[in-house]
């Protein structure tokens, strides 16, 4: 059984790095499985699903015995208008990313050992970026990027009061990361994997019947150096995975209704600001990176609606906004890692009976916009605009025991 179990878990980890993240604020997916993603990905004083072992680990102890697991296709549409010169004379060039539709699974679970003590796994991806730009673009050449980042963690929450429960997620990573840029300037550097390790802790308080308060912290995700072989030498990347806080609430006014609200604050500028990520090691004396991206913060409203004209059955809807951390200054950077999505507006339906549950969501972020003009940018890029939109569909079922 145990080797049954570890071959399902291989499996289901390659499935979830070979698809990017879906719907993101920057490269942080809004949610996680259909029912959080349904809510704007508001969870962390409304924990409604096992899903919330990754989010906010405490809300495991409002949560009986289950498994949940989804898939999730995630269409986005990517394309740029820009003009570029290195040396010769300007060259217009518009493009659409030929990125495929993507597929991402999600499993957790919740397991109860005794009244006051649960635990709970989730496997799943939590961030990814990257474009596929056929060749004859920016510099004459392909511009492929891919960055995936897929998450085990085993987690445990502990209720000390009727009111207040503690939670502690361990988190366990590898994320695969590639590109193929500046064909002529840049070798291509194959897709390497890296391990990485983190932690989450949160709190989840009862102050009524009617009102849960929420809070969590995800520290920094410390990964390998991403090792690269490039002609024979060894570039190395340090490229970590940001401190992440959260707080939330969750309101029951009426019979049936359940209102939840989230702000978040994710602290990209130390993993991926100025001059970042970072080479440990650059023999063949590669540009630096410098993303510089700011901090960004996070609003995620979600509401849920149990019809009492249908026994089981829920309806949700949600929204979600972070305003893009991207430097717009950075021509190629944001042409390259166009996280600029910011607006999502997110709904679903969840059926449930008392062993079984089927939940769907739908996820949309309109058309975001992200443009400069300078005459001196040092990317011989002088002008552009990236152009990008999300729609993402998700469906899961639950299984109660």
């Amino acid at each position: 059984m145990r080797n049954v179990s570890l071959r399902f878990t291989a499996v289901f980890a390659a499935l979830a790095v070979a698809a990017p993240a879906a719907a993101t604020n920057g490269m942080r997916m809004i949610g996680f499985g259909p029912v959080q993603n349904s809510m704007g990905g508001a969870s962390i004083a409304a924990p409604l699903d096992a899903t919330v072992t990754v989010t906010n680990p405490a809300g495991l102890s409002a949560l009986a015995p289950r498994v949940d697991l989804a898939g999730q296709a995630f269409m986005p549409s990517v394309e740029y208008d820009a003009t570029w010169s290195m040396g010769g004379p300007p060259a217009d060039v518009s493009q659409e990313s030929d990125r495929p539709t993507d597929f991402l699974p999600t499993l957790a679970g919740v397991f109860k050992v005794q009244d006051k003590l649960t635990l709970g796994l989730a496997a799943l991806g939590t961030a990814g970026m990257g474009v596929e730009y056929s060749a004859g673009g920016l510099y004459g050449s392909e511009t492929l990027t891919s960055y995936l980042n897929f998450r085990v963690a085993p987690a445990a929450a502990y209720r000390v009061t009727d009111a207040l429960s503690l939670g502690l997620a361990v988190n366990l990573m590898y994320a695969q990361m590639e590109y193929d840029v500046m064909e002529g300037m840049l070798l291509p550097h194959d897709a390497v994997g890296s391990f990485g390790y983190g932690a989450t802790v949160g709190v989840t308080f009862k102050a009524s019947e009617m009102v849960t308060l929420g809070a969590a912290y995800e520290t920094k995700s410390f990964f390998q150096d991403f090792e690269f072989d490039v002609a024979g030498e060894t570039q190395a990347l340090d490229f970590d995975q940001p401190m992440i806080a959260s707080v939330g609430a969750a309101v029951r006014p009426l019979q049936g209704l359940l209102v939840a609200a989230d702000v978040q604050w994710i602290n990209w500028s130390d993993t991926m600001g100025k001059d970042l990520p970072e080479w440990s090691a650059n023999p063949l004396g590669e540009p630096a990176w410098n993303m510089n991206w700011d901090d960004q913060v996070v609003f995620k409203l979600g509401a849920e609606y149990a019809l009492a004209a249908v026994k089981g059955l829920a309806i949700r809807a949600g929204y979600n906004y972070g305003a893009s951390p991207v430097d717009t200054a950075q021509a190629f950077e944001t042409i390259a890692f166009p996280a600029i999505a910011e607006h999502h507006f997110t709904v679903g339906a969840g059926y449930e009976t008392p062993k079984f549950a089927v939940n769907f969501a739908a996820v949309y972020s309109p058309e975001a916009t992200a443009s400069a003009s300078s005459p001196t940018q040092p990317q011989g890029i002088p002008d552009y605009e990236v152009r990008m939109s999300q729609l993402a569909f998700e469906l899961g079922a639950a299984y109660r025991f």
